[in-house]
């Protein structure tokens, strides 16, 4: 009864308290939307294993008459937030674990974990065997930049058409994976700008991309050839 009597004593601050309290002020105090950050990413090619599980359907080569048909599956970084297990069922575990760990920030406009995402996801990854390089980048929480350097075989064959192509595809790719309002994409060949276009997420909704013509929907979106 004596010990029942004895006040109650306040439970001492763990090392992991003090870590999450200095990371929550930490938070407060800085102001990535302001700072200049460094997010090029470069893309590199998508191995087996990297992309995510997904019910098996058989799909068609991707060639470049087909390139701008299909796109990576969106993610919904609100549900990331939600959920720390795949609520979609197509999303790899590991893969969900890090969207789920990063989507605050990413709803936040956080530009260094853009680039995380970016660098982890690899979206562009599928599209290396059809340039010399691709790069990507977030100079803004709101717009996505991507640039490749054009594979001289495609461009020679039907140039036109090959950038309109990459540019659609990289643009769907892109706003799958971050919740930006713009994607801007630059191709480049040898010394020249072949193209340069900004998509806006707008003109992509309620469009069936198995009749689009790539090329008029990138013209209509302003772009600029050489």
């Amino acid at each position: 009864m004596a010990e029942n009597n004895k006040p109650t004593n306040p439970t001492p601050m763990t090392s992991a308290d003090a870590a999450e309290l200095l990371k929550r002020m930490k938070a407060i105090a800085s102001d990535l939307w302001r700072e200049p950050v460094d997010t090029e990413v470069s893309a590199e090619p998508k191995a087996p294993q990297e992309r995510p599980a997904k019910v098996v359907v058989k799909q068609p080569d991707i060639r470049i008459d087909n390139l701008w048909m299909t796109a990576d599956e969106t993610v919904d970084w609100t549900d990331a937030m939600a959920h720390d297990v795949p609520a979609d069922g197509l999303t790899s575990p590991i893969l969900w674990r890090f969207y789920h760990e990063k989507a605050e920030k990413v709803l936040s406009g956080d530009l260094k974990t853009y680039a995380e995402v970016l660098k982890k996801a690899n979206p562009l990854g599928e599209l290396t065997a059809f340039a010399g390089s691709i790069s990507m980048r977030a100079p803004d929480p709101d717009r996505l930049e991507a640039q490749f350097v054009c594979h001289a075989d495609y461009l020679e064959s039907d140039g036109r058409k090959y950038l309109c192509a990459m540019g659609v595809r990289i643009a769907r790719d892109l706003f799958a994976i971050l919740p930006v309002s713009e994607v801007a994409v630059t191709a480049t060949a040898g010394s020249r700008q072949a193209m340069q276009v900004t998509y806006r997420r707008q003109q992509l909704l309620h469009r069936n991309f198995s009749f689009l013509d790539p090329v008029a929907f990138t013209e209509e979106s302003g772009a600029q050839f050489d």
